[in-house]
């Protein structure tokens, strides 16, 4: 009787090797070869489940993003206004081992990102998902009188995605500056700007 195999399971296992092939040595670690002796696969082993390094890698982003939109959706529906933006910021935030983890395989990926016109639509289309969840917070925050800054909500989201993003790369390169507990208070005084 053949063997059944849980294809989606390997899959996850091979995308968790990626993380942890990244997170130890960095992308240029992430080799065909590398990879499957990280999964424990034989060499070649990964066909049947990856066409090729991109679409692994593509993946491995992918699994990134929709962690963070795991944790998002219940912060957000837990709160609602400005207490929700908040929230979904610290969801972007590197405060944590794991979503340190994740700032070093989403950071990783823009440079192949730069040069792969699949990778960069998927960056493209995830980033416009959080920005859309940032204005219906912030939409809200007005609403409720929690926001009154003349600020136009587009600059508002623009440099929230820069602070978070920013804090994404710094804690990755230079984590002993860039601590959970520096990040919440310049997130906080941001956020205290536009009250």
């Amino acid at each position: 009787m053949p063997k059944i195999v849980d294809h989606e399971a390997r899959r996850r296992l091979i995308i968790r090797s990626v993380w942890s092939l990244v997170s130890r040595r960095g992308l240029a670690a992430v080799t065909m070869r590398e990879l499957a002796a990280e999964a424990g696969f034989a060499n070649g082993g990964l066909a049947p489940y990856f066409r090729d390094k991109d679409e692994i890698l593509l993946a491995a982003f992918q699994y990134a993003c929709d962690a963070t939109e795991g944790r998002m959706e219940p912060a957000i529906a837990e709160t609602g206004g400005l207490a929700a933006l908040r929230s979904l910021c610290r969801e972007l935030m590197p405060l944590d081992d794991t979503r340190l983890l994740e700032a070093r395989v989403v950071v990783a990926f823009w440079d192949r990102a730069l040069y792969d016109p699949r990778m960069s639509s998927a960056y493209e289309a995830i980033m416009g998902r959080w920005r859309t969840l940032m204005h219906g917070c912030l939409a809200q925050a007005r609403r409720a009188g929690e926001v009154t800054t003349r600020t136009c909500d587009e600059d508002i989201v623009e440099t929230l995605f820069a602070v978070v993003l920013g804090f994404q790369v710094n804690a990755v390169l230079t984590p002993g500056i860039t601590t959970p507990e520096r990040q919440l208070e310049v997130l906080e005084g941001l956020l205290a700007s536009y009250t």
